[in-house]
């Protein structure tokens, strides 16, 4: 801990910088550049799409290239070249960063999905892996690299890298805490104190841990094996943590593999593929770190042994998961990476069944090989799924004849083609749309989207021009509202906006299908970001009700107003002093709301869940004995296509039981209700 202290202090931090300065220019230049892109975007809040996506690639991108640009640093040093050369072979750095740029998805961080942060975090480890084998390069070429020397380094930079990451992240939060307490304790209102903190954790991540790190790399010498061997932290970590806990993980991937092989209709999708991906990823991490100690530990002995073999069957099931996938809709981004590091893991498997040498460098530079193949080039992770389902989505648009001669027919009526083919077409174009912009879709339909985009425009400016209108004539005179509205601007047209207007043009929808045969026996619809509740306006009323579930009334016997919401029946009951006040059809409310399922947002993790407008989900029915609005949260509609004995599906991949009741009927908001 005084060591650290020590590289630290704020009286050697010129001398550090020099040091650092004069052996790696290059990777303080970038790591420098990352800061300052850094504050640029905390800084300026107004950026438009564009801006923003072109800094954060910038930012990605350099922060990748900084790994990069050390191990061609160390690579430079192991061939003891002059200043000048190491210099001149800087510059496949700026080549690799210009490629990573170009070949980088345009929409990336617009959408952001899990297997774009997987990729971001793949990509970093990758990269980093080079740092690891850069000095190495040459002697493996020749076949001159010791297994022991390799292992001694690789250990030590691990130690370093650690120690780099604790410095910076203990550094953000020690400042954070000397900047609460400024800000509590004195009248800083002139500082922008949200704006503040992420300043001080951009210099202490994105410069001041990559310094420390940068400083470290000049003490990083190969020490005597016997001090690793006889280190108790790592002992104890390896053999007694991350042995057990690997051995855990591949216990329950066999369970589960004996599971689907008794049920082989029930075959897994999904998150199987990333969990067999994460924990063998895993387990190779403790076969190198296990290297050590095989002739102490008898269990890493065995580990070592047989590891790659206990790997090749949890990959075949991996491979025949996602084939299943692949076969139905072609290539996307996750299952392409599932495939790659599939592919990465049975390679690395084999060599270490088959290998006699064995070589522990060889985690690190396949993987970094793999990174560099999916980064850049018409095959890469972006690149490749994106032109396959291009190809896909015009083959289906030939198909449903909506695309003849380059020109697009739209259909007359949804019911033109069947469901599933529609379907198919939907899922293509908001695959496109969301993961890779929807500009990608200007090779098959340029004109629509085109008249889509003014269409848009116009609506925008017509309603700014209505809501102007409103505000001036209002007796309020709210002239800062007024202000507000002159000053709106258009922003680009939401990639979910463009979709629902493009596929309501073509004709085209969700096909629902299917969960393992059955039909789920409710529709849920809900409201846009719910989750908090904005101030309701009740001028008119004399009640507000909270919709209850179906049987609260029965139950309680309560002597006020109540109402639920009966999706069966499609009434919306209301009760007063515990019986039956009154019952109002909900059958047209239902089937407004049905109506809007083909262009309406659908959760991700539920396809039969879809996300509606506040505004939407808004009704008012008049009856015998009161009037009343409704105001639906969530409201669950017996689904069409349900055939009446839907049974509880088995498939533990669709999460529809876990996170909404669908099979249960039970809405949730509130009404406004005025008794005649």
């Amino acid at each position: 801990m005084l060591k650290i202290l020590n590289k630290i202090n704020l009286e050697n931090l010129k001398k550090v910088f020099k040091e650092t300065f004069e052996r790696f220019p290059l990777s303080l230049l970038i790591s420098s550049l990352v800061f300052v892109l850094l504050i640029i975007r905390i800084y300026f809040e107004d950026f438009s799409f564009n801006v923003e996506n072109i800094l954060d690639k910038s930012i990605f991108t350099l922060a990748v290239s900084f790994f990069f640009s050390i191990g061609i640093y160390l690579f430079s040093e192991s061939k003891a070249w002059l200043y000048g050369k190491k210099w001149f072979y800087q510059g496949l750095t700026l080549i690799f960063g210009l490629l990573f740029f170009y070949f980088f998805e345009e929409n990336l961080f617009a959408n952001f999905h899990a297997e774009i942060l997987v990729y971001m975090i793949l990509t970093i480890l990758g990269v980093i892996a080079f740092i690891f084998i850069a000095p190495f390069i040459q002697k493996i070429i020749n076949k001159e690299e010791s297994q022991k020397n390799f292992y001694i380094f690789a250990y030590n930079l691990i130690i370093k890298t650690l120690m780099s990451i604790i410095v910076g992240v203990v550094s953000m939060f020690l400042g954070f805490i000397a900047l609460w307490a400024l800000f509590t304790l004195f009248d800083l209102n002139f500082i922008d104190e949200g704006k503040t903190f992420s300043y001080w954790a951009s210099f202490t991540l994105s410069f001041f841990a990559p310094l420390f790190f940068l400083a470290n790399l000049s003490s990083l010498k190969i020490n005597n094996e016997q001090k690793i061997e006889k280190n108790k932290f790592y002992l104890f970590l390896v053999n007694y943590v991350g042995l057990p806990a690997i051995t855990i993980y591949f216990i329950i991937l066999y369970s589960y593999t004996i599971k689907v092989l008794l049920n082989f209709s029930d075959w897994p999708q999904g998150k199987i593929s990333w969990m067999v991906i994460g924990f063998s990823f895993f387990g190779y991490l403790i076969y190198f770190s296990s290297y050590i100690f095989v002739e102490k530990f008898k269990s890493a002995e065995i580990f070592r042994k047989y590891f790659p073999f206990v790997v090749l069957p949890q990959v075949a099931m991996l491979f025949y998961a996602i084939f299943l996938r692949i076969a139905q809709h072609d290539f996307t981004i996750n299952r392409y990476l599932v495939v790659t590091f599939g592919i990465w893991l049975l390679g690395l498997s084999l060599y270490f069944i088959f290998s006699k040498k064995k070589y522990l460098g060889t985690i690190f530079y396949s993987l970094m090989i793999v990174i560099l193949i999916i980064s850049i080039g018409p095959w890469s992770v972006y690149t490749f799924p994106e032109s396959r389902q291009q190809i896909k989505l015009v083959d289906k648009l030939k198909e449903a004849k909506i695309l003849e001669n380059k020109k697009l027919s739209p259909l007359k009526e949804y019911s033109d083609i069947s469901e599933e083919l529609s379907g198919k077409i939907y899922g293509s174009i908001e695959y496109l749309c969301n993961f890779h912009g929807c500009d990608t879709l200007n090779k098959i339909c340029k004109i629509e989207i085109e008249e889509i985009k003014k269409q848009d425009r116009e609506e925008f400016e017509k309603r700014k021009k209505d809501d102007l209108k409103i505000a001036k004539e209002s007796n309020l005179k709210d002239e800062e509202r007024i202000k507000n509205i002159e000053e709106r601007e258009y922003g680009e047209i939401a990639n979910w906006t463009m979709i629902s207007k493009l596929t309501e043009k073509i004709k085209v929808r969700r096909y629902l299908g299917k969960i393992n045969g059955e039909v789920l026996k409710y529709l849920s619809f809900n409201v846009k970001n719910y989750g908090g509740q904005d101030a309701i306006k009740i001028t008119g009323y004399d009640y507000f009700l909270q919709i209850a579930s179906s049987n609260f009334f029965e139950e309680e016997k309560t002597e006020n107003f109540g109402v639920i919401v009966d999706s069966d029946s499609e009434q919306l009951i209301i009760y007063k002093g515990g019986e039956i006040f009154e019952k109002l059809s909900l059958k047209n409310v239902f089937e407004e709301i049905l109506k809007k399922m083909s262009v309406a947002e659908i959760l991700e993790y539920n396809k039969y869940s879809f996300i509606l407008d506040k505004d939407e989900l808004i009704f008012k029915l008049n009856g015998k004995n009161v009037d009343v609005q409704i105001n639906f949260n969530n409201v669950q509609i017996l689904n069409p296509e349900w055939d009446g004995v839907s049974k509880s599906s088995n498939n533990k991949e669709d999460l529809t039981r876990e996170v909404f009741p669908l099979n249960t009927g039970y809405s949730n908001g509130y009404v406004l209700l005025k008794e005649k």
